[in-house]
């Protein structure tokens, strides 16, 4: 499909909402970062639909229909911009819509990269130049139409492309790896957050859910979510393994079989949790826990030699010293050295099939070119959202798709008179399980990420230009406490007619009761661990003052009350899962217990598409381990 030129008058207009959302903060750049930024959507048709809008505002009657003033936005001024924005905010569902899709992508042009609005909240950026050491990899780019033949093709190179790869190579079979993004390793990780979005996360980080309630957060580079994710490594849970044997009816989950594959893996990518000294937000999220009385424990990750210093803050952009054990740097240099080929910037597009069976992967290479590998076997390892795309793209369905789960994140926020740096500090080093005592195996747990600008400045509520403005020149003394939830509900993958992933996911009423007690609980524990005030990420920034039992009880009542779907608060989704559910029965499932998919033999998958329910726990290592297991059965097949 087309896409329509991007001209001046959507550059004014959106300069003039610029102005108005972030006031003194503003900077000219800022325009030109959001065309860059709304050009990587991954829905063009959302895209297009956004620059009519922008087009009309800079009419007097598309004014008129949406401001309710017959003036050109471009000529009302800042302030009367900003008043336009704070009407959309609280207005019908289309005019929130609006707010929800200009406001972060402005807020995100001015914090992400450096200028007046970053610069006035103390943040250091980069910590230094990326390390002058080589590159070990020397994947392929293709230049021009190619056709390549192996005996696998995987898409995907991150936690399950990655040791799948590895796996088949290393049995003697002839594995190619297409990967969506680039390839980055530690000279090339520049530390600047905006670059990193754009370079190293799908789709720029501009994926949400299709009501624009929850941000999806996922990796696009060589080596997959495992070169920017948070090293968290936990196994998966046995009641989780027991879950979903009895909700798929494969054996492998309770015979031992994953637990032993998830031991495997996790000796292999060195998950200790001796490496975790806690920086300050988790000092902090400890504190709370420990005056409370209430369960906390270290996080194991996937690290070796890790310094557990300020500056590991900034390795969701990349661990300049290696340290973080992704596929980057141990199953993929496997693969390679067994002479795997890996191929980066290669968008799959559709699998090929002949006889009624997988033959190939058709992608789409820079400049649009066309490549085709030829295989016996087709493994897709995309990821919760691009695998499913894959298939349908490839005219499967059945329950492709379906039974999505995000594990939706919010957080309450902790002001605090010492300087908290929220940036800084090991990446994830303490979590705390209490809820689940009380509310079960669908509670969600308490974590912190480290925060910057950028992300920051989208997950603060805006509710004016100068109260976000003023609330992020303190941000040095914020923390968070992370609500990870469980979610029980599910969600659906489509694809539009060009091909491009669609997210339909809604909060159930019972995830969202859980999320009010678990922000509740949160509130406490920061209050516990000395702020001076807690807030919630509501967009209308719900406080109390700790010290008030009363307020604190007011305060989770009214959270609770606001409730949390449907863009009402800050929800973002580190982890996809389950939308290509692995099973016995098609009517229920899209992949067999072999990995194969039931309508398309030929065709397997191995990511955390085939959780049959949430994992309840960051799911790198459960991923790794089905992966593993993957490259077992299919070596034996075709070896």
């Amino acid at each position: 499909m087309k896409t329509a030129p991007v001209t001046s008058r959507e550059a004014a207009v959106l300069a003039a909402l610029a102005a108005g959302i972030l006031g003194e903060a503003y900077d000219p750049a800022v325009p030109g970062r959001m065309l860059e930024i709304l050009g990587r959507t991954a829905n063009r048709r959302d895209r297009e639909q956004l620059l009519g809008v922008l087009r009309a505002l800079d009419s007097r009657a598309g004014a008129l229909l949406l401001t309710g003033r017959a003036v050109p936005l471009p000529g009302a001024g800042a302030a009367a911009a900003e008043a336009v924005v704070r009407r959309w905010a609280k207005g019908l569902p289309p005019q929130r819509r609006l707010a929800a899709a200009v406001g972060p992508v402005a807020l995100l042009a001015a914090y992400a990269w450096p200028g007046p609005a970053r610069d006035a909240t103390g943040y250091p950026g980069p910590l230094g130049p990326a390390p002058d050491v080589p590159r070990r990899l020397e994947p392929l780019r293709p230049q021009g139409e190619e056709e390549l033949a192996c005996d696998v093709v995987v898409v995907g190179s991150g936690a399950g492309g990655g040791v799948v790869a590895a796996g088949l190579a290393r049995a003697g079979l002839d594995v190619v790896v297409l990967e969506k993004g680039g390839y980055a390793a530690e000279r090339d990780f520049t530390h600047q957050e905006g670059d990193a979005y754009r370079d190293l996360y799908l789709y720029a980080m501009t994926l949400t859910t299709d009501d624009l309630g929850c941000r999806i957060i996922a990796g696009s580079t060589l080596g997959g979510g495992t070169v920017v994710n948070y090293s968290t490594s936990f196994v998966t849970p046995p009641a989780v393994l027991a879950e979903w044997a009895e909700v798929s009816g494969v054996e492998a989950f309770a015979s031992g079989e994953l637990a032993d594959a998830g031991a495997a893996v996790a000796a292999r990518v060195g998950v200790t949790e001796g490496q975790s000294r806690p920086g300050v937000r988790d000092q902090l999220l400890e504190r709370g826990l420990a005056r409370l009385g209430w369960h906390a424990g270290p996080l194991p990750r996937n690290v070796r030699g890790c310094p557990q210093d300020a500056g590991c803050g900034w390795c969701g952009f990349g661990c300049r010293v290696g340290a973080k054990q992704s596929t980057l740097v141990t199953y993929l240099e496997e693969a390679a050295a067994a002479g795997a080929r890996l191929v980066v910037g290669a968008d799959a597009r559709r699998v090929l099939t002949a006889g009624g069976r997988a033959i190939g992967v058709e992608a789409r290479t820079g400049g649009g070119h066309r490549l085709v590998v030829r295989a016996q076997a087709v493994v897709a390892a995309a990821g919760a959202i691009e695998t499913p795309a894959l298939l349908l793209r490839s005219g499967l369905g059945g329950q492709v798709g379906h039974h999505l789960r995000l594990h939706p994140g919010t957080a309450a926020m902790g002001v605090f008179g010492e300087p908290v740096r929220w940036w800084e500090g090991t990446l994830q080093a303490r979590y705390s399980a209490q809820l689940r005592e009380r509310l079960g195996p669908y509670a969600p747990i308490f974590e912190t990420v480290p925060v910057h600008p950028g992300t920051a400045a989208v997950a603060l509520p805006w509710r004016s230009a100068a109260e976000h403005r003023a609330l992020m020149e303190r941000s040095a003394n914020l923390s968070l406490v992370g609500v990870l939830c469980r979610d029980s509900g599910a969600g659906r993958v489509r694809v539009d007619r060009d091909g491009s992933p669609r997210v339909r996911w809604r909060l159930a009423p019972a995830d969202e009761a859980r999320m009010a007690e678990g922000l509740a609980a949160a509130g406490e524990v920061l209050a516990a661990a000395g702020a001076s005030e807690v807030f919630s990420v509501h967009r209308q920034r719900f406080a109390f003052r700790p010290g008030d039992p009363d307020a604190q009880r007011a305060w989770a009542e009214a959270t609770r009350r606001a409730g949390f779907g449907g863009g009402r608060a800050t929800l973002a989704s580190y982890h996809q899962m389950g939308s290509c559910r692995m099973g016995t029965d098609p009517a229920s499932s899209a992949v067999g217990p072999d990995h194969q998919t039931h309508e398309l033999p030929g065709l397997y998958v191995a990511d955390a598409s085939l959780f049959p329910t949430a994992s309840g726990v960051n799911p790198m290592l459960s991923v790794m381990a089905l992966a593993h297991r993957a490259a077992g059965l299919l070596a034996a097949r075709l070896a």
